[in-house]
């Protein structure tokens, strides 16, 4: 179930980047998070790069840490929260 997860949010994470550099190019959203910005103002390479990253990392702690009891919900909710966050972006896109 661990894998399936890091599986599904690599997806959204890939899809969630899609989504806000199309919208950044539009006009129609911004980055807030300060260390992609930065990275995005450097070039788009780095932002890909660091959002890539940043996604690996969190899919190395739940595979370690899998063993805990608590690690299901995180990911429920780290998925729900993160399918909202895609799913608001495609909205606006279209």
């Amino acid at each position: 179930a661990v894998y399936l997860t890091i599986g599904a949010v690599i997806f959204l994470a890939i899809l969630d980047a899609v989504t806000t550099l199309v919208g950044i190019r539009r006009g129609l959203f911004r980055e807030v998070n300060p260390l992609l910005e930065g990275a995005l103002a450097v070039h788009v390479a780095w932002f890909l790069l660091l959002k890539g990253g940043c996604t690996m990392l969190w899919g190395a702690v739940m595979v370690r840490e899998s063993w805990r009891r608590w690690i299901p919900l995180a990911n429920a909710g780290i998925g729900g929260a993160y399918s909202l966050i895609v799913l608001r972006s495609l909205w606006y896109l279209s």
